[in-house]
């Protein structure tokens, strides 16, 4: 009898566990509506030539809008680079980022367009403003649609959709330059591709209006967001363009790793599966950079807690470690590993690459 009831059990236990896979079928999305199914195809298309631009100061967006053999051109907002220092085009996680080589851009009309050399293929958008030199004609209350990277790269290539609400609108003192839309926009916005139903590209987003002042003093403002018109862009700085115009990104000494305070990182990853010593400051490394020497040494989730002797308990103290660093010149680094369920210490000697 024992037997049977434990054999029982065992089919009981098995057939629970087959239960727990999903063997249900997938079913595809088919549009009923002709004019949903030319939305869709167009901004699947248009969106593979829409990248992010991340610099030492945080991130934007762009667009790959022209290639000249090996050497791709990406379009952008002046204020996204303006103190960026370094820059790399993010194309996802499907391809590993490349570091800018130059750069032209116009404070005044808030327009930058960077380059960067590479030997694959990448997905290039044909702007009719640019390629062919055409004036993209606007209509007010015709669909548009923004396509960035808003707050973070894990929004990458994040669309919103609205309508123009005015075809023209003065920006930076210069008349006509803008457009206004009420797509949505926000940080990380900036520098990305505005479409029209047709797949025209037809500005650059740069900017939106957070708020209205009332006699109640400030309120939210929303769908007051502004685009540069491509076409003219096209006809004040893009036509003139040369290569003497752009300028060399330069290299600077760094480790190599992105890095956030400890304690900032522990109080936003409360649902994380991650446990670190109690009273323990320092830094935790988070990515790298893979052209430096910091990745043949460092690992995820390092805390770096020591540099050159000195005790690191925030990105302040690192960087001042870091200040007068040059190309070639090696640090002690002390960082906290975790192994199984122990925290050690390791020293390795980095060279600033």
């Amino acid at each position: 009898m024992k037997r049977i009831i434990k054999y029982l059990y065992i089919v009981l236990i098995t057939f629970s566990l087959i239960g727990c896979i999903d063997s249900r079928s997938s079913l595809n999305y088919s549009s009923l509506s002709e004019y949903e199914e030319q939305r869709i195809n167009m901004l699947a298309e248009v969106s593979k030539s829409v990248v992010a631009i991340k610099t030492d100061q945080g991130h934007g967006s762009g667009l790959i809008y022209q290639r000249e053999g090996s050497i791709y051109y990406v379009i952008t907002n002046h204020h996204v680079i303006e103190d960026g220092g370094e820059m790399s085009i993010y194309f996802g996680e499907s391809k590993e980022e490349i570091d800018v080589i130059d750069f032209v851009s116009s404070s005044q009309l808030d327009i930058a367009v960077l380059r960067f050399y590479s030997d694959d293929e990448h997905s290039v958008y044909y702007s009719k403003a640019i390629n062919d030199e055409l004036i993209i004609n606007l209509v007010r209350g015709q669909d548009v649609y923004a396509i960035g990277t808003p707050e973070n790269l894990s929004r990458f290539n994040y669309i919103t959709q609205g309508v123009i609400s005015m075809e023209t609108f003065d920006y930076n003192g210069i008349s006509n330059l803008a457009l206004m839309h009420d797509a949505e926009l926000n940080p990380g916005n900036s520098g990305g591709p505005l479409f029209n139903l047709s797949g025209e590209l037809i500005g650059i987003n740069v900017a939106k209006i957070p708020t209205i002042s009332t006699n109640d003093g400030e309120i939210p403002a929303e769908g007051l967001n502004y685009a540069l018109n491509i076409s003219e862009i096209y006809i004040r700085f893009l036509k003139f363009l040369s290569d003497d115009d752009f300028i060399d990104v330069e290299r600077k000494p760094k480790l190599g790793v992105s890095v956030q305070n400890l304690d900032y990182f522990v109080e936003n990853n409360i649902d994380s599966d991650l446990t670190f010593p109690e009273n323990t400051s320092g830094v935790i490394v988070l990515g790298f950079d893979e052209s430096r020497d910091a990745v043949n040494h460092l690992e995820i989730y390092d805390i770096i807690i020591e540099m050159n002797g000195i005790k690191i308990e925030t990105i302040e103290d690192l960087s001042d470690v870091l200040l007068d660093g040059q190309f070639g010149d090696t640090y002690e680094v002390v960082v906290l590993r975790k192994n199984g369920d122990v925290f050690s210490e390791y020293s390795f000697t980095i060279v600033l690459s």
